[in-house]
């Protein structure tokens, strides 16, 4: 499949690494120079070096012949010209990355009618909707619901009072009557998808899928559930940060620090019920002073990476919140568990999910993850494909893909074991590496 990536930025270069790990066939629009010859060598990508909104240069990478054409750089007009000459050319779908307010509007109707987008991202919104998932959960430090929301899958470190620290996996499942499955595994750096012989260790990172009136639960079992939360610290008061603190002003005591002096004047005027304070967000005299210390959550958003791991690692050694920094640059995430950071977030993953679903069409669900490889996907099963009416234990699926749940034709789900049988029009939620996914449409796909 031919897939044009209009931007090489923080979202372009993630959707090309994962889609090329598909082996798709993928070109990579970049005006830079010295990026686009860094992302060729990194990745098995090609790229074609000039702007998006150029005819010459939209042949030249073969949108004419492309399933998708993404428009992901940081200018709204490259992406939505991107768009419009895509399709005249030929392109079957497009996605185009907006970030102004105004063209979501009603101002902005016709215009993004005439561009002809399949779908509109925004990257500040999901990652906003990613943090409020976060805090709803408190204690997990990934929350993707998956099948329409009744299953969840939850990232959490597992704690030192864990009933299942050094049980296996098998006699995990085999007490708990398979409540939820052990989907990935991080350790000592390492991702894997692990299998029932596996020994579970206090400080492990599990991706746990679940039913979503079981998270709560799960949690508790893991040792990572959250106390209840009371008092928010929102640190920044851009799109990200307004957007959540608008979101639990109705449900909590909100403090937002914002540097910029308009900026908080704007927002003490509309955020009503949220407490402004004007000021730098590296300042912890400042932070101090505003009750840091009987925070339940602290968030830092604002666009300058450094500020936000330094903001959230005072937050960590001075109180007892729930941290969670916003992260653009990936170099500084090894510093997140260093300096006992909860949650790291990326607008890149919860954009790159967005497109992932528009392109492949037959998965309903997407989710990637920061640290690892290793994806979540919800695939539908259809009629006449070898998964149709199959027993799990009986697919032979490669190591690299595990099954954790179906989706009944009557919206019910189930953790799957080796006798479960499949039907046609049922869902199946899977964890895989990306070079799998080959199979994996072959076995449920007609």
């Amino acid at each position: 499949m031919r897939v044009v990536i209009i931007g090489a930025g923080e979202v372009g270069w993630y959707l090309a690494q994962r889609l090329g790990a598909e082996h798709h066939d993928v070109v990579v629009i970049e005006q830079n120079e010295v990026i686009a010859r860094a992302l060729g060598e990194e990745l098995d990508v090609q790229t074609v070096v000039g702007s998006g909104t150029h005819p010459s240069v939209l042949r030249a990478a073969g949108v004419d012949r492309a399933q998708l054409v993404a428009g992901v750089t940081q200018d709204d007009e490259v992406n939505m010209i991107g768009s419009a000459l895509s399709k005249q050319l030929g392109a079957e779908q497009t996605v185009v990355r907006l970030q102004t307010d105004e063209l979501r509007g009603p101002d902005g109707a016709q215009l993004l009618k005439l561009v002809d987008a399949d779908l509109i991202i925004d990257p500040d919104a999901d990652t906003a909707e990613e943090i409020l998932r976060l805090v709803s959960v408190s204690g997990a430090d990934e929350v993707y619901p998956m099948a329409n929301g009744r299953l969840v899958v939850l990232g959490v470190v597992v704690g030192p009072k864990s009933s299942m620290v050094d049980q296996t996996l098998a006699e995990i499942a085999s007490v708990d009557h398979w409540r939820f499955l052990f989907g990935a595994v991080t350790r000592g750096g390492e991702t894997i998808i692990p299998r029932g012989d596996l020994h579970v260790r206090a400080g492990d990172h599990v991706r746990v899928l679940t039913h979503e009136s079981r998270q709560h639960e799960v949690l508790e079992s893991l040792d990572a559930a959250g106390r209840r939360v009371r008092r928010v610290m929102v640190l920044g008061g851009g799109s990200v940060g307004a957007r959540v603190a608008e979101h639990l002003m109705h449900s909590a005591d909100v403090t937002l620090v914002e540097r910029d002096h308009d900026r908080a004047a704007a927002l003490a005027e509309r955020l009503r019920k949220v407490t402004i304070v004007e000021g730098d967000i590296t300042d912890t005299n400042l932070l101090s002073e505003e009750s840091l210390s009987t925070m339940d959550v602290v968030i830092a958003a604002t666009g300058e990476d450094t500020a936000n791991v330094l903001a959230c690692a005072f937050a960590a050694a001075e109180s007892e919140a729930f941290t969670v920094a916003v992260l653009h640059r990936l170099a500084l995430l090894p510093l997140v568990r260093q300096f006992g950071i909860d949650a790291a977030l990326s607008p890149r993953t919860a954009s790159a999910n967005s497109v992932l679903r528009q392109l492949r069409g037959e998965a309903s669900s997407v989710a990637t993850f920061l640290e690892s490889d290793v994806e979540v996907d919800e695939f539908v099963i259809g009629a006449g494909s070898p998964g149709d009416g199959a027993v799990v234990r009986n697919l032979h699926l490669p190591r690299s893909v595990l099954l954790g749940a179906v989706v009944r034709a009557d919206g019910s789900s189930e953790i799957v074991r080796g006798n479960t049988e499949l039907h046609a029009g049922e869902s199946v939620v899977l964890f895989a590496r990306p070079s799998s996914l080959d199979v994996v449409r072959r076995v449920f796909t007609a």
